[in-house]
């Protein structure tokens, strides 16, 4: 057993941290799950009103684990959510309501064999990169191989995140991009040809970004939709990150998009059935689309699904909702590395672990 509990802050993490080994994780545990060696929890959300209009406490839990790798894998965040208009845009956004501006998402990860957490985790960065590397394995599998003309809606961190993965799948010719903001865009294509020398450019439209492109990824935080379908290049690929819930249904495609998908994927059909996703509930229950003719990712990963028959199909996956399994497949590997390299603070394992005998009580 551990003598200590490692805690990492999202420095430690991107100190050891890889997207291409990020990817390779989560590519093996899609390929676990659809052979039945792995083991989740599907998301929880519970939310609190707050006396302020459109705005919600928001706690969210999920875990999972890979049969054999020794490890339990626990994410959970605790946030102020925004649901409203801004400019006249339906969106969601998430609050820096913590002391100095700050966010609570935390990783626990537990040993299968002595029961007792070995690391505690910030999930800022995972939670981006893991989101990125699950929409670019469906690049990878989908999109045609000469693929390259990539568009992209959003100049936010998981816009960010969702290039930078891309690019590890795809020799990327151009780069157009969309957002509202002008600030915004103008500062992430400037980011993307300084860090990433990738020759980025601003669209003044969304469409002018999606016209032409074999590539088409929505990583916004709207909450109605942003892609038409009527834009689409035949052979394009779709991504889509928006996911709402039982809560809030949110949509980021319109039925045009999924009226022209020559095959739909799914991260997790179940979980879109669950908590009615808008993208794909929405579609199904206007009878533009069937639950049996969603595929999901892993089945996608492992080979048990279609994947593109001809050029011009449009094919399209939709990355609803974050999973136990993704922080499962990923987090082992971050901690095993932080710990290897000396990173993180350590704190005593024996101030998370009690002795049941001291507890007892004798009831009358």
């Amino acid at each position: 057993m551990a003598e200590d509990v490692l805690v990492l802050d999202n420095d430690d993490v991107a100190g050891v941290f890889d997207l291409e080994a990020c990817m390779a994780a989560l590519e093996g545990a899609y390929r676990a799950m659809a052979e039945g060696r792995s083991v989740e929890r599907a998301r929880s959300q519970t939310r609190v009103p707050l006396d302020e209009p459109g705005i919600n406490y928001c706690f969210k839990s999920m875990e999972g684990a890979l049969f054999g790798d020794g490890y339990m894998t626990l994410r959970i965040t605790s946030d102020a959510v925004f649901e409203g208009r801004i400019d006249g845009r339906a969106r969601r956004d998430k609050l820096a309501r913590g002391p100095g501006g700050t966010y609570c998402g935390l990783i626990l990860l537990f040993s299968t064999r002595d029961v007792a957490p070995v690391a505690i985790i910030h999930d800022g960065l995972i939670q981006l990169a893991r989101v990125a590397c699950t929409s670019a394995l469906s690049v990878r599998l989908l999109a045609r191989e000469d693929a390259g003309d990539l568009a992209l809606l959003g100049a936010g961190e998981q816009a960010w995140w969702h290039l930078r993965a891309a690019a590890k799948v795809r020799q990327l010719r151009r780069v157009r991009v969309y957002a509202p903001t002008r600030s915004k865009l103008d500062a992430f294509v400037a980011r993307a040809r300084t860090e990433l020398n990738i020759a980025a450019e601003a669209s003044i439209t969304a469409r002018a970004a999606v016209e032409g492109a074999d590539i088409v990824i929505a990583a916004t935080n709207a909450s109605e939709p942003v892609l038409d379908g009527r834009w689409l290049a035949p052979g394009a690929h779709v991504v889509s990150i928006v996911s709402g819930d039982k809560g809030s249904t949110r949509r980021e495609l319109d039925d045009q998009c999924l009226r022209r998908a020559a095959l739909v994927v799914a991260h997790s059909k179940a979980g879109a059935i669950e908590h009615g996703n808008g993208d794909l509930a929405g579609p199904v229950a206007a009878g533009i689309l069937s639950w049996e003719k969603i595929f999901d990712l892993p089945d996608l990963v492992a080979g048990n699904s279609p994947r593109r028959h001809n050029r011009d199909d449009i094919t399209l996956f939709k990355n609803n909702g974050g999973t136990g399994l993704q922080f499962a497949a990923v987090v082992p590997v971050v901690y095993e590395r932080a710990r290897g390299a000396g990173l993180g603070r350590k704190l005593p394992t024996a101030w998370f672990l009690e002795n049941m005998k001291s507890c007892g009580v004798v009831l009358k």
